[in-house]
């Protein structure tokens, strides 16, 4: 005796009606034709897992399938289910709240999750300094945001401003419920009445408004990137919320520090004569001056890093700061052939080994 229809549901034949109920839920997200519309069988295999449910989420018609197997029971008068009314199915399958079967990755035009009504967030770039990471940020920036026109845009009547509308096709025990975009209003849910004439969006639709906001980032930030709320892409309609602005930072480059962490890294050539008996130089750190002889560090040493401690950027929310990472390069001059003997014995006796 054969039992296909638990193989339609990818259950086996022990599976409680919750299992299957799990199981058509997820096979019918997968193979909904608006999700597969370049797949000519999708609509046969919702078919098919759809009256496989029918059958096997009913109680009676369950045990009587169990019973009777395929053949049987397809022979027998009384096999399929009487077609159960739409409102009785949505609230078993879906909590007694009338909604799209197949949640947001078909659209839900009855319901509405946290975030689903958002629109979109909007990207923008916004070029920062070390200097601003040193003293943190604090000033007014504008923003610029397109709003649509309400006096031009208007919900469409034919879709109440979803979107989406819906057909119902009955296929058997079954209702299937067929979702398109709107072809009144293009699926955006608005119809539109431009108007050459209109003051505010001059018959475009959308119109630019200029906001101030003000920036406020802490001495040593290390986030990439702040949030502005409600300053991303604005809605179409009194149901949408709007999406937020995500101001991503660019470090420009700086003329004398390059930035690791929170440490400065800080690049300095010397001459053969300076790398061995001495500089004085002067780093000129954001608001202050930082003044060393390089012969506190002994011979310059080109590959290695000499290190002045909390001289760095400032650490976030402490008191700290990194460290200024000092690399130096040395220019060798050409040597005279003639004078080697000379200084050879002058170095010899300049240095202590």
């Amino acid at each position: 005796m054969t039992r296909n229809l638990y193989k339609i549901l990818e259950v086996d034949e022990n599976a409680s009606i919750d299992d299957i109920k799990k199981s058509y839920k997820k096979l019918a997200l997968i193979h909904h034709p608006d999700k597969n519309k370049d797949k000519p069988d999708a609509e046969a295999k919702f078919k098919e897992i759809s009256n496989a449910y029918s059958i096997l989420s009913n109680p009676e018609t369950k045990e009587k399938y169990d019973h009777l197997g395929d053949e049987r029971f397809n022979n027998d008068s009384g096999g399929g289910p009487d077609m159960p009314n739409m409102d009785d199915l949505f609230q078993h399958l879906f909590g007694g709240r009338r909604a799209n079967p197949f949640g947001n990755p078909f659209g839900n035009p009855f319901e509405q999750h946290d975030n689903s009504n958002q629109c979109g967030h909007v990207m923008k770039s916004y070029n920062i300094t070390l200097e601003d990471i040193y003293n943190g940020i604090n000033k007014n920036i504008k923003i610029n945001i397109k709003k649509y026109c309400k006096k031009c845009n208007t919900t469409c009547s034919k879709c109440n401003g979803l979107g989406v509308v819906q057909q119902f096709m009955q296929m058997g025990p079954m209702t299937q419920i067929i979702q398109t975009n709107c072809h009144n209003c293009e699926g955006s849910g608005i119809a539109n009445k431009r108007n050459s004439k209109c003051d505010e969006c001059k018959g475009n639709g959308v119109y630019e408004v200029e906001n101030i906001v003000n920036l406020i980032m802490p001495k040593g930030f290390d986030t990439n990137h702040t949030v502005f709320n409600g300053y991303g892409e604005q809605p179409k309609n009194n149901k949408q919320k709007p999406g937020n602005l995500i101001l991503q930072f660019t470090l420009c480059d700086h003329k004398l520090f390059i930035k690791n962490g929170n440490d400065l890294i800080y690049k300095y050539t010397l001459t053969l004569t300076e790398s061995i008996v001495g500089k004085s130089i002067v780093i000129e750190y954001f608001d202050e001056q930082i003044k060393i002889n390089t012969n506190q560090f002994g011979i310059i040493n080109p590959s290695k890093q000499y290190i002045i401690k909390n001289r760095g950027l400032p650490i976030a929310n402490t008191n700290k700061k990194g460290n200024m990472i000092i690399e130096f390069s040395i220019t060798y001059p050409k040597l005279n052939n003639e004078s080697i003997p000379e200084l050879t014995e002058m170095l010899n006796k300049s240095f202590v080994y």
